[in-house]
């Protein structure tokens, strides 16, 4: 069986083919959405902001529950997180600045997405196959 290569951004287009409840299914917006979400920090940041049930949580308290990541890149992730629409973000006129997140509508929409996500991964993350690093092999296919 011959395997086609892909030439086009039309070839990822799968909206003729469909998910198991009969949804259009499209590649391009699957990927586009990984993209986002498929970052170290995205998923600990909107698990900790589910995980508020919709209470905002301030900046530091976030800073707090992530405890590896840094404020600058906190800062980057909310603000892409926000530019999708999956985060909200007030800013209180107070000082020290008071600003609060929370998951919007949209964001907390991927919480069973995630839920499955995890699940999945729970049960086959052990049989998949990782990259070998800096094997002589790898090496010698480049």
């Amino acid at each position: 069986m011959a395997t086609e290569k892909l030439t086009t951004d039309s070839d990822l287009d799968f909206r003729h083919e469909l998910t198991a409840d009969g949804q259009p299914l499209c590649a391009r917006m699957i990927c586009a959405t990984l993209d986002l979400i498929a970052n170290k920090w995205a998923v600990p940041i909107i698990l900790t902001l589910a995980r508020s049930k919709g209470a905002p949580l301030r900046f530091s308290e976030l800073s707090r529950a992530i405890p590896l990541i840094t404020q600058k890149e906190l800062t980057k992730q909310l603000r892409a997180l926000e530019t999708a629409g999956l985060v909200g973000r007030r800013v209180h006129a107070a000082v020290p600045p008071k600003v609060e997140y929370w998951l919007t509508d949209l964001g907390l929409s991927l919480r069973p997405v995630l839920d499955e996500l995890g699940k999945w991964a729970a049960r086959n993350g052990p049989r998949l196959r990782q990259p070998k690093q800096d094997s002589p092999q790898s090496e010698a296919a480049e």
